[in-house]
């Protein structure tokens, strides 16, 4: 959300309250394409991205004056997108109360309200767009999304407040804006629909054998249909599910596998196809918008993953809590940078080795002898995640930063800057790999859709996961260590997304993901506290004896302070060296503890000084009392004694009377 507000701000800041060039329109109308696809519901987030990216804006620092502003502004030129680690495995998994991405819900629901035909003509009268163009959607292939296996292994299939046809609505429009024709969304609605299907598809052994399988009976509909959709054979890619082609001194061997592993590999093409997909929208959001070279000036918005840990974390979560290793080091090293400038400015001295790092986890995952590296070798073989969490364990046991359960075999734990987090290393081979089965990508190389053939073929050819990743964010780092930067932090006040209602713990545990706790840490390794040398001088004089403050008036602030602070200092006893306290040009800067026990001080003897003037002025307002109800008792006093004495008389006069 953030990311689109930012976006947003600089595409209208830029306009300058002008009409949008139509660059701008495709910048803003790539988030919503880009969330439809790779955003889902996490237990945290009804629409967490599940992939990073990074956007550079590029900005035209020749812009012509517009009336009723001031100065020349900068209009959007072009934009790049960059994008990280799709997480694939959503599409075949979720954890009970998450979803799929949203673009299988936005087709499901759209695809319900289009009558039988289930053909969908956009744009919908109930939710009218401004310039998007009419055309019709063939959604014959998505039936109710509780017929889907890829869609049910969660229970939830509805988000709040979110009408699921009118975010289609939204990413359709976004699609025409970008360029898409037609025919092409209609080709990328039919793989979405196709990958639906293959979902349903299960296995079962032959009857006469039990190390085989087979397309079960009861789904051939759905396996059949799906592969109408993708244009290939049903008989060869059920041939490419249920054999493995190995090749022995030039002959070429088929033999079947067990129905878990078809079922595996059903599930390898889904994911690799949904990728496919994904890269073919991302490659042509960046053609539309375009990215000229001469533009030098950019804004570049980050949107990463945050950091995760969850009941069961693995090999997703440990790549994205080591991009958030290498974010945090990189913030840690601004706020280290930015403490050292100011100290150089005021001529302090300090001490570097006071400030954390977090270089020893980086090491840990990704050096020379690191997770990834042994990860890698053991791809490179036939061996188990076991045997790679048992030699894992045996290398990285006297590790600080490593741990692990004896009774737990298959996990390994991390001690990160948020703390530490139990991987599970259940599917850590197959998931870096990230590799189609050959005879998959020989049966998809002959798809009858152009987007999926001419990508099919580099599936064969990628390198591992994590080295692959490793790459994409040494690059991401380089061009953000060149830039000025800023940072934003998110903070929801409670999981529930409820108004009016604050979560300590969850507001906690999102201050300590985000690396604000360990920036804190930072800033306190320092000098946390500073103030101004007049500041001083109106704090800590009251802690002076009068003489000093006296023949001090006139002094200049600098000097005033620093002598100021060794009186109080000597006065008060206080041991305080020079390393825990530093009088600059222009501020003072204190260790904590010594401002801790200066402010102690001082508000012992406020509170002292507060005492004997309320002492004082309660006096005053009760002897003011005092004197008031004197003056009262006295006069009624009076006029009781006149009262009585005028009785008397009168009743004198009546006995002589």
């Amino acid at each position: 959300e953030t990311t689109r507000f930012v976006m947003m701000f600089l595409a209208k800041a830029g306009a300058c309250g002008g009409e949008a060039t139509q660059v701008e329109k495709q910048v803003l109308q790539s988030n919503p394409l880009l969330e439809a696809v790779g955003n889902a519901r996490t237990l945290r987030n009804d629409n967490s991205s599940r992939f990073g990216k990074f956007i550079e804006l590029q900005f035209d620092s020749g812009a012509v004056d517009r009336p009723g502003y001031e100065g020349k502004h900068a209009r959007l030129g072009g934009a790049r997108i960059a994008t990280y680690l799709l997480e694939k495995i959503r599409i075949t998994d979720q954890q009970e109360g998450e979803r799929s991405f949203h673009i299988f819900y936005q087709a499901c629901a759209a695809a319900a309200c289009c009558g039988e035909n289930k053909v969908y003509q956009f744009p919908s009268t109930q939710f009218p767009k401004c310039g998007a163009k009419p055309i019709a959607i063939d959604l014959s292939s998505f039936d109710e999304q509780n017929s889907y296996a890829l869609l049910t292994k969660s229970s939830v299939s509805t988000l709040k407040d979110v009408n699921d046809v009118e975010a289609f609505e939204k990413t359709v429009f976004a699609m025409q804006v970008m360029g898409f024709t037609e025919a092409e969304i209609g080709a990328m609605f039919t793989v979405w629909a196709a990958l639906l299907r293959l979902g349903n598809t299960t296995f079962q052994a032959p009857a006469n054998n039990s190390e085989g399988a087979e397309v079960s009976p009861e789904t051939k509909e759905f396996f059949s249909s799906a592969c109408s959709l993708l244009g290939v054979a049903p008989d060869a890619l059920a041939e490419a599910f249920t054999h493995k082609v190995t090749v022995v001194q030039g002959r070429v061997i088929k033999s079947p596998i067990k129905v878990q592993k078809a079922a595996d590999t059903r599930d390898a093409l889904t994911r690799g196809l949904y990728s496919m997909v994904f890269e073919y929208i991302v490659d042509r959001t960046n053609s539309a918008v375009g990215y000229d070279e001469k533009l030098t000036l950019f804004v570049g918005v980050l949107d990463i993953f945050g950091f995760e840990c969850f009941n069961i974390n693995s090999l997703e979560q440990l790549c994205i809590n080591f991009a958030n290793e290498r974010l945090q080091q990189f913030f840690n090293s601004f706020v280290f940078e930015q403490e050292q400038q100011l100290y150089v400015r005021e001529e302090i001295e300090w001490d570097p080795l006071d400030f954390p790092d977090n270089k020893d986890v980086l090491e840990l995952i990704h050096g020379r002898d690191g997770v990834f590296a042994i990860l890698n070798d053991y791809c490179k073989t036939n061996s188990t995640d076991l045997n790679f969490c048992q030699t894992l364990r045996t290398k990285k046991k006297d590790n600080t930063r490593f741990g692990f359960q004896r009774r737990a075999e298959d996990t390994f734990a991390i001690n990160h800057f948020a703390g530490p987090v139990t991987y599970s290393v259940a599917g850590f081979l197959e998931k870096n790999k990230d590799e189609l089965n050959k005879s998959c990508v020989e049966v998809m190389q002959g798809c009858a859709l152009d987007m999926l053939s001419s990508r099919i073929a580099a599936f064969d050819k990628r390198v591992y996961i994590s080295t692959e990743f490793q790459r994409q964010l040494d690059r991401l780092m380089t061009v953000v260590q060149g830039t000025s930067p800023h940072f934003v932090r998110c903070i929801k006040p409670n999981p529930k997304n409820m108004p009016e209602t604050y979560d300590r713990q969850s507001v906690t545990e999102q201050l300590r993901y985000g690396g604000v706790l360990q920036a804190v840490q930072v800033s306190r390794a320092g000098y946390p506290v500073r103030c101004r040398h007049e500041e001083c001088w109106a704090d800590y004089r009251v802690l002076a004896s009068k003489a000093f403050v006296e023949s001090h008036s006139s002094t200049p602030a600098a000097e005033r302070a620093r002598d100021l602070l060794s009186h109080v200092c000597e006065k008060l006893e206080l041991s305080i060296s020079g390393h825990n306290l530093q009088v600059g040009k222009t501020l003072i800067f204190f260790k904590q503890a010594v401002y801790d026990n200066l402010e102690a001080h001082r508000l012992k003897l406020r509170g002292r000084k507060a005492t004997r003037i309320q002492a004082a002025v309660r006096m005053f307002m009760t002897y003011k009392r005092y004197k008031e109800t004197r003056r009262c008792v006295l006069k009624i006093q009076a006029l009781n004694r006149g009262w009585r004495g005028r009785k008397e008389a009168r009743r004198r006069r009546e006995i002589r009377a």
